[in-house]
């Protein structure tokens, strides 16, 4: 008699996001998320904001809108948010995301890490 094997899917990644929104880290997000999607396909990316500073609520919904295209174009990025304005960003922007529960986060294995600093450097 043959039995299907399940296939285990792949733990979440975690990318954290560090320092000051602006469209420098938003266009930084948007080539670091497609890269962690294609070394690996199928996985959940979550997007924590925790320790990011927004200027301004165009930064706000632009990092939405790269979260959005993601997964218009069937990569499954979710944006976690905890706070008032991201809470708003995700009403507006991504009304159909789904929830992003504490199961989920803790089954991540993998985190990386994108700091942002907004003053220019001189050399």
């Amino acid at each position: 008699m043959y039995a299907p094997r399940l296939q285990p899917l792949a733990a979440p990644v975690v990318l954290r996001l560090i320092g000051i929104l602006n469209p420098a880290l938003v266009a930084e997000f948007a080539a670091l998320e497609r890269d962690v999607s294609f070394r690996s396909p199928g996985t959940t990316v979550l997007v924590d904001v925790t320790d990011l500073s927004p200027l301004g609520h165009d930064d706000l919904a632009a990092l939405g809108q790269v979260v959005r295209r993601a997964r218009i174009e069937g990569r499954d990025v979710r944006l976690m948010a905890e706070t008032l304005p991201w809470k708003r960003v995700l009403r507006r922007v991504l009304p159909g995301q789904p929830e992003v529960d504490a199961g989920l986060r803790s089954s991540a294995r993998r985190l990386v890490i994108l700091a942002h600093n907004g003053k220019r450097r001189r050399r």
